[in-house]
């Protein structure tokens, strides 16, 4: 019986990846955001969703913030770097206006205000962003492993909490990639291209 193959390298696979992704043009970038946000506004769990975690595309990822304009009736909210002390992000609800303040790694936040925050085991669903994904869910991040701190309660309580929906480009899809034991899955991955059910 032959080997399976070794899973590939993830500080090689991060670079390859993020290249391949940032090489997009303007167009092709336009183009994949919106047969993105397609597939998503006709998915039954955003339908359902009525508190969403989005996010602020940086470094060629795929743009889903149009889902704001698309459900003026949902309430969407961006994730803040943690604040001193802590060691998860903080969502803060976001109109759709753009962002002066950027955090560290130079990526748009809200100001931070305790009436606009909504906890993250309150989110129905939340837009992961990631840098690589296979069709079980495993998904590779940029290793900062703000995302797996912050739903980590997942572990725990499995069910709880919102549902994690991977974004990314067709592109970013691999064969196969090792889950570690900090890791939490995803249960659905959306792209340009297709919707794959994890869970």
């Amino acid at each position: 019986m032959p080997n399976s193959p070794a899973p590939p390298n993830k500080h090689q696979l991060r670079k390859r990846i993020r290249a391949a992704r940032r090489a997009l043009n303007p167009n092709q970038q336009r183009l994949a955001s919106r047969h993105l946000c397609l597939r998503l506004a006709r998915s039954p769990e955003l339908k359902r969703a009525r508190h969403i975690g989005i996010y602020w595309p940086m470094d060629g990822e795929i743009d889903p913030r149009a889902l704001q304009v698309r459900f003026p009736d949902k309430q969407f909210y961006l994730p803040a770097l943690p604040r001193p002390g802590r060691n998860t992000m903080t969502f803060l609800r976001w109109h759709g206006a753009s962002l002066r303040y950027r955090n560290r790694y130079g990526i748009p936040e809200p100001a931070f205000s305790r009436s606009e925050v909504r906890k993250p085991q309150k989110l129905d669903i939340v837009l992961v962003p990631l840098v690589a994904f296979d069709p079980s869910g495993a998904r590779l991040g940029m290793g900062a492993g703000y995302y797996d701190r912050t739903f980590a309660f997942k572990h725990v309580r499995p069910g709880s909490g919102p549902q994690l929906v991977g974004v990314a480009h067709q592109l970013q899809c691999v064969e196969k990639l090792t889950m570690e034991s900090w890791d939490i899955p995803l249960a659905l991955v959306a792209t340009d291209a297709r919707l794959y059910r994890c869970g």
